[in-house]
């Protein structure tokens, strides 16, 4: 009986581990890259954003007064090449 309460603990903590591992990897890569505020870069990225809850909400962005503060992918938004006449 404690046998399988032993073996059944260590996958459990070998789980827990596992997901805290991919988590920290995720982090770090959307760290590395600064990609929080865009697509995600890749699968890993996107499923700790899905564990963590992580959603961005770019309506601020509309009432920075100056476009520099904005985040990177509103930043783009701001300053798009003009049409040449």
């Amino acid at each position: 009986m404690w046998n399988l309460v032993v073996v059944i603990a260590l996958i459990l903590t070998g789980i827990m581990s596992g997901t805290f591992a991919v988590v920290i990897i995720g982090i770090r890569t959307e760290d590395s890259k600064g990609s929080a505020t865009g697509r995600a870069p890749g699968r890993v990225t996107a499923g700790v954003r899905r564990i963590l809850g992580l959603h961005v909400d770019h309506t601020c962005c509309r009432y920075v007064s100056n476009p520099e503060y904005a985040c990177p992918k509103c930043h783009r938004a701001f300053h798009q090449p003009q049409a040449r006449h």
